[in-house]
Order: structure tokens, then C-alpha cells, then sequence
């Protein structure tokens, strides 16, 4: 089954997780990058989460894969207010994933996922997506090495 994975990461964290699971599913891998990049501080988690717990999106740099050569999709945001990041819901927003299996993904700093989930699958739903499976790691005060252990942990079933 050709998978592509695609994910957004402001810390790093996400990237990580999806390296780990390209890597081990010789997966295409693609990252979502903001037109205008956001720098660390606190401003950007507060601009951040209020737009991601509105559901809107932010401008990202054009996506250049044709998603109709791949059978399993992951998606893969770090949560933000309860929600995926603004730059996952405009990815979702203009993707429509007919035909494939998505698989969401999140990394996250101690927050329950299960809203993010719950979002994230209406969302990819309403564009013509199934989610089939999903997982979350935490992420906050873990070594990169453990998030890529628990990474590659979690996509053994696939």
C-alpha cells in the first residue's frame, strides 16, 4: 500500500514523529510550511490556538503531490487548543481525500487528543475522507530519541 505523510511542526516534535513513520513505511513524505513562518513565543501559541480553536487555517506554500497516487494518507499537526494546527486545517481545507485512508497524527505537550481526533475526522470527513486509525504521543519534556521510539512503536500495526 503506497502511503504519502504529511504534517506541519512548528517545534520540531512532529517532524520527528513524521520522519520516523516515512522511514519505516518508505513513505513520500511532505511538509506543510506557512507562507509566513511563525517564530517561538508565546505570541504565536496565542495567535496559534485561537485560530485553530475557530478552525481556521493559515497561508501555506503550495502542496506539489498528486494525492491520487496514494492509498493511505497521515496527517500529522501537534495540538494546539484542543484542535490540529491552523496550517493542517488549510491542507485539509483544500485537499479533497476521496478514495483514501487517512490516518491522523499528533504530537502534544500533556492534553487529551480525543477532540483533537473528533475535529480533525469531521473535517477530513466533510472532504470526502475515511479515518481508519489514528494516534497521538506526547511530546513535552521527551527526548527526540523517545519521540521517535514511541513513533515507530505506534505505526508497527501498519
Amino acid at each position: 500500500m503506497k502511503s504519502l505523510v504529511v504534517y506541519y511542526s512548528l517545534t520540531g516534535k512532529t517532524r520527528l514523529v513524521a520522519q520516523a513513520i516515512a522511514e519505516a513505511l518508505n513513505a513520500t513524505l511532505v511538509e506543510i510550511k506557512e507562507t509566513k513562518p511563525r517564530k517561538l513565543g508565546f505570541s504565536v501559541y496565542l495567535l496559534g490556538g485561537f485560530l485553530a480553536v475557530t478552525n481556521r487555517g493559515s497561508k501555506i506554500n503550495p502542496i506539489d503531490v498528486g494525492l491520487s497516487q496514494y492509498e493511505r494518507v497521515f496527517i500529522g499537526s501537534p495540538i494546539w487548543g484542543s484542535r490540529p494546527a491552523p496550517a493542517i486545517n488549510s491542507f485539509i481545507y483544500q485537499t479533497n481525500f476521496e478514495g483514501r485512508s487517512i490516518i491522523p497524527f499528533f504530537t502534544m505537550g500533556g492534553v487529551n487528543s480525543e477532540k483533537a481526533l473528533a475535529n480533525i475526522t469531521a473535517k477530513i470527513e466533510k472532504r470526502q475522507g475515511k479515518v481508519v486509525s489514528s494516534f497521538a504521543i506526547t511530546s513535552y519534556r521527551i527526548s527526540d530519541e523517545e519521540i521517535i521510539a514511541r513513533a515507530k512503536e505506534a505505526i508497527k500495526k501498519y
